[in-house]
């Protein structure tokens, strides 16, 4: 399968505490990946680079050209006033399609994440519900 992200010889550290050197990680089409590790161990700092969203000190990072990352960060936030289908439609700002699709995808991704109110307010929702919206806003930009 054809790989999709790899980086190699990754170092990073805060301060003096290093989280990890010499990492070397290939992900490829339909791979399924479990990260395991104490807290503070560098997990979420790991999928930040990944993501592309923070730098390592050293190493390489290749993304396959047309390929496109969603990241869910481990505290799902939103604003106040944030509607569901608001976070939903937010998550397509960026990309170049007619307004109407943009209606299209959110109405189905809504259904596909099990949401039946679009206005109502993200704050409102449980942790779970949180973390399902953060998860379907990603998804509805068909990463």
């Amino acid at each position: 399968m054809a790989v999709l992200l790899s980086v190699s010889d990754l170092r990073k550290s805060f301060g003096a505490r290093l989280l990890f050197e010499n990492l070397s990680v290939s992900l490829s089409e339909g791979d399924r990946i479990g990260l395991i590790g104490p807290n503070g161990s560098g997990k979420t700092t790991l999928l930040e680079i990944l993501a592309g969203n923070e730098p390592s000190d050293a190493g390489t990072r290749a993304l396959r050209r047309q390929t496109r990352l969603a990241y869910v960060p481990q505290d799902s936030l939103f604003r106040p006033n944030d509607t569901v289908g608001g976070v939903l439609r937010a998550a397509l700002e960026d990309r170049p399609i007619e307004d109407e699709e943009k209606t299209t995808l959110v109405k189905i991704m809504l259904g596909r994440a099990g949401f039946t109110d679009p206005s109502m307010e993200a704050m409102a929702l449980s942790g779970g519900w949180k973390k399902r919206l953060a998860v379907a806003a990603a998804l509805v930009s068909e990463p």
